[in-house]
């Protein structure tokens, strides 16, 4: 390892498959059984918690500790410790997920759960001698799925931006310390985990992980007023769900006491249902083919169901009390990129949001074949603030422009490019000046409107027009 891929990994922080060790002591085993628990890791020995490099110089005898720890674990572990190039001062001490488990250091069982090693009770050992041999959907390769044709950089990009790190290494380097991809005879492989979040078409490879979000009228299921088929990315797929609860839920914008500023009030609190949502693609079983997440808006309620239903070693009482996790690896990348906030809280969080808003606790449908979450709904519509009255209306081509601006600054030549807009030499006066008279599209350099720098971006009231027109529009 050279001194630019350890820095990579210090940014990267403490996660599922990493873990920052200041010294050597009794502690290390600790982490070591872990990750042989779980689905391996590393140590980088040397790294306090805050990712600063200690001014230790580890030799020789440091790496005859970590061997001599390794070896007391019950039963052995065999491990590599690696140095870094020019860095003498840490050690990298790899593991890899153990075929005999479980291991047991001299203070009990642990296993890795997101970016801790927590212990565990004897039950819980118990289960995991019973799942020893069982398939493991996250960390399977997925040899179908080509690198070089699949892999979206974009959705890569996107990872390192709602997670707020910035990416130091190759794209294959990087999903490699991920833990979402493999080096196979040379060649990059994805494993399941790497499909869903940094691929094109996840679907293609894995159809189970498709969700079906669907509006019916009334209260049964007989008539379907809109339905639609997430077939994104995971990041994708989280925010086309929320452009169809948009348009299927009461959803307002309302102005904050003594302040100018519009508040976002959703008629079941808009993180309430995120923390649902994710929770679901984070703990399905998809090893179920002919299934799907399904998310469903009644009349009088909403429903997100996941199926396999609880995790082993789980019941209805320990929800928001304890945590286990079905695919550690999803859960890693959702909790890096800050989809969950922290682990294991998310149905105390659900709760308080509910309880703000005025509305009951969460019902549950368990069994062993799926979980459903079921939100109560109010029965009545938010008072929305009155929109002003445009002299024109609103088109598909507007809405898309506007669209596109509430996420970028973009040139008048992205926006004709990327958008497929017509009427290339009059553009601005065709499709943006309209706009911008409407004080819905605001420009970079008003004084020059036809400069071919000129960047566009959407206004607070052209928010207020694209959030409305969501509720009736699916696009």
């Amino acid at each position: 390892m050279n001194k630019l891929e350890l820095q990579a990994l210090v940014d990267q922080g403490e996660g599922f498959h990493l873990e920052f060790k200041e010294a050597i002591n009794s502690n290390l085993s600790k982490e070591i059984v872990a990750f042989a628990n779980a689905k391996g890791g590393r140590v980088l020995i040397g790294v306090d918690d805050d990712g600063n490099i200690k001014n230790k110089v580890l030799g020789n005898d440091d790496r005859s500790k970590i061997q001599d720890i390794a070896r007391e674990c019950d039963p052995s572990i065999d491990i590599t410790i690696g140095v870094v190039d020019g860095e003498p001062n840490v050690l990298v001490l790899q593991v890899k997920e153990g075929v005999n488990k479980p291991y047991r250091s001299t203070g009990g069982f642990y296993m890795r759960e997101g970016a801790s090693s927590v212990k565990r009770t004897t039950q819980e050992i118990h289960q995991m001698f019973v799942d020893a041999d069982r398939f493991s959907f996250d960390d399977a390769l997925c040899v179908k799925a080509d690198f070089n044709t699949h892999f979206a950089p974009n959705t890569l990009k996107r990872f390192f931006i709602e997670a707020g790190k910035e990416q130091m290494l190759s794209n294959e380097d990087t999903l490699h310390n991920l833990g979402v991809l493999e080096f196979v005879e040379g060649k990059p492989v994805l494993n399941n985990t790497g499909v869903l979040f940094f691929t094109k078409e996840p679907q293609r490879f894995l159809p189970q992980a498709i969700i079906q979000c669907v509006r019916y009228k009334g209260i049964i299921k007989v008539d379907i007023e809109d339905q639609k088929n997430m077939t994104f990315d995971v990041m994708t797929n989280i925010d086309e769900c929320f452009t169809f609860l948009r348009r299927s839920l009461d959803v307002a914008f309302v102005f904050e006491s003594g302040s100018p500023t519009r508040k976002e009030v959703w008629e079941i609190p808009y993180q309430a249902l995120k923390e649902a949502l994710v929770n679901a693609i984070a703990h399905r079983d998809y090893i179920n083919k002919g299934t799907h997440i399904q998310v469903e808006v009644f009349d009088d309620r909403v429903s997100i169901t996941n199926f396999g239903g609880l995790v082993a070693g789980l019941s209805q009482d320990d929800l928001g009390k304890r945590s286990l996790h079905r695919n550690p690896n999803i859960v890693n990348l959702l909790h890096r990129a800050n989809f969950i906030e922290k682990l294991g809280t998310g149905l105390l969080r659900i709760d308080n949001e509910l309880e703000q808003a005025g509305l009951p606790k969460v019902e549950f449908d368990i069994n062993d074949n799926w979980f459903s979450i079921i939100f109560k709904r109010k029965g009545k519509k938010i008072e929305k603030i009155e929109l002003p009255k445009l002299d024109f209306v609103l088109d598909m081509n507007d809405l898309k422009i506007l669209r596109f601006c509430m996420v970028a600054k973009p040139r008048k030549e992205v926006l004709v490019n990327l958008l497929k807009i017509t009427n290339r030499r009059e553009n601005y006066e065709k499709n943006m000046e309209h706009l911008v008279k409407a004080g819905l599209l605001n420009m970079t350099n008003p004084d020059a409107p036809t400069d071919p720098t000129q960047k566009y971006y959407t206004s607070e009231l052209g928010k207020d027009f694209v959030n409305d027109a969501e509720r009736d529009l699916p696009f």
